[in-house]
């Protein structure tokens, strides 16, 4: 099942920043859901850190980490073509790389970038912020431009979880009908179908969240 806010469905510049976002979101979700106190929070780094140190502080759960990372095309930083997690999961856009004409030599170089960049987060989160076995969780980031890192998050989490929400600030329409059968329920405040979509849009101020900002929030 998909709840979003009508009022916010193509909207632009809805969010000051990802606190704000992570307030916002907690409300709108206290709306439909009862949160039992077991539930947690889970957070894709880096973006997503924020906005659910927001939504772990005002709900009192624990907030956790599930590291999973763009698996990006060689000759950008922003634009992937899937996704990888720090237990092996990863799925390849298809199309992307058939459009692009990306090889099998390329897709695992990328890979093996990937997999570096995530093993150099590993050493730098503390252990205890780590998904481990539990009922219920929310997967949240920053926003959902594709969809592929949210779907490689619950292929992983779906290990340790047996019901697992994904709670988003922004989300484009195509990323939301790719995760609406694999998870138990979305919640999403501004969905978008316009096209071309970008997370940064729904944000009145918006940065890349580093590695260091990303550690202070894991530490609230």
């Amino acid at each position: 099942m998909i709840i979003h806010n009508e009022e916010l469905y193509n909207k632009f510049h809805v969010f000051k920043d990802r606190i704000d976002a992570g307030d916002k979101l907690t409300d709108f979700i206290l709306n439909f859901k009862e949160i039992s106190a077991g539930s947690e929070i889970v957070a894709i780094p880096a973006g997503g850190v924020p906005v659910a140190s927001k939504m772990a502080e005002k709900l009192e759960l624990k907030l956790k980490v599930l590291l999973v990372s763009k698996i990006l095309f060689p000759w950008t930083s922003e634009a992937g073509f899937g996704a990888l997690s720090m237990f092996g999961d990863f799925e390849i856009n298809k199309q992307a790389i058939q459009y692009y004409g990306i090889d099998d030599e390329t897709i695992e170089e990328q890979l093996r970038k990937t997999r570096t960049k995530i093993e150099n987060r590993m050493k730098i989160i503390p252990k205890e912020c780590f998904i481990e076995k539990g009922n219920e969780t929310f997967i949240v980031d920053d926003g959902l431009a594709s969809g592929y890192t949210m779907l490689v998050a619950l292929k992983s989490a779906r290990r340790f979880y047996n019901r697992v929400y994904v709670a988003i600030p922004t989300a484009s329409s195509h990323a939301i009908n790719l995760l609406s059968s694999k998870c138990d329920e979305i919640f999403c405040l501004n969905l978008r179908g316009k096209y071309p979509y970008a997370v940064a849009d729904a944000y009145i101020e918006w940065h890349d969240v580093g590695d260091e900002e990303m550690i202070e929030f894991l530490r609230c």
